[in-house]
């Protein structure tokens, strides 16, 4: 895998936290099994889980574990480098 900047990094953080929320709500939504009853006759229809628990939680964990990953390199490259840039707390000014 190739090095990333810190803007790529940062993106690549924010898609890893949009499918680590995607991935909360498939868990959430296929951990039960749901019986509904429709129409006249009042037919049970059974909703029973889609995906395998078990390979769910193991995808959700290695999301968040990267989410963790990238975060530290992130914070760690902030940590590194210095903006070519000094700052001026006289511009906020004072109201007199």
């Amino acid at each position: 895998m190739a090095k990333v900047t810190i803007s790529e990094g940062m993106n690549w953080k924010k898609t890893l936290q949009q499918r680590h929320t995607e991935l909360i709500q498939l868990r959430n939504d296929n951990s039960n099994e749901e019986t509904r009853y429709m129409g006249a006759n009042a037919t049970p229809l059974v909703k029973k889980p889609t995906y395998d628990v078990k390979q769910l939680d193991a995808l959700i964990t290695r999301v968040a574990r990267e989410l963790r990953l990238v975060d530290q390199a992130i914070k760690n490259a902030n940590a590194k480098f210095k903006l070519d840039y000094e700052m001026d707390e006289a511009v906020l000014g004072q109201v007199e």
